[in-house]
């Protein structure tokens, strides 16, 4: 999981540097953030709510001035309900398309789509219990959806979106924030 972190944020540096005209909007977008995270099915059975990280990077598509395809890492922590400190931690990888509603109109609020598939780890960390660490990973898919601001050269938004496969999942509510260039700049 450290790799990973590292190389999402190795890319997340490198492409949030300047580069060519800083008038136009970026090709690619990098974007970060953190919220709530509750588990769902299997997951959700005697846990408390935990937090979630991500980043990634998205990149335009020219089929239509909304649509972009990205990649996202994230990290969630969801610890058990009682005195022994167990927590489930999930780490995640995933190719997602996003779909900004109205992108090209002047609004500052618009609303956004996403969905994807990938991998995560389902890490069970026992604590103080006794038990021993387990872990099961696997495919699964993610989707959710919210608003973005347009507020200079950067994006912030908030949302939710279900991380998950058949045994059960995460339900973020979270916020963060984008890079796309300034706002208003034309699309390439």
């Amino acid at each position: 999981m450290k790799r990973i972190l590292l190389s999402a944020v190795t890319v997340l540096v490198a492409v949030a540097m300047p580069f060519g005209d800083a008038g136009a909007q970026r090709r690619v977008v990098p974007f970060l953030g953190g919220g709530l995270a509750a588990g769902t099915g299997n997951l959700g059975e005697d846990t408390d709510n935990g937090w979630l990280a991500f980043a990634g990077v998205d990149f335009p598509l020219s089929l239509d001035p909304g649509l972009s395809f990205g990649v996202t890492a994230s990290y969630a922590h969801v610890p058990y309900k009682g005195t022994f400190n167990e927590a489930t931690n999930v780490p995640a990888f995933f190719g997602e398309l996003g779909y900004v509603i109205a992108a090209s109109s002047s609004s500052i609020v618009k609303p956004y789509l996403r969905a994807g598939a990938g991998v995560q780890l389902r890490k069970y960390d026992p604590g103080t219990t006794g038990f021993r660490e387990q872990s099961d990973g696997g495919l699964a898919f993610s989707g959710g959806g919210g608003l973005q601001f347009l507020v200079s050269a950067a994006s912030v938004f908030v949302g939710a979106h279900f991380v998950g496969d058949a045994d059960g999942g995460l339900l973020a509510f979270h916020g963060g924030v984008a890079f796309p260039g300034r706002a208003g700049a034309a699309r390439r």
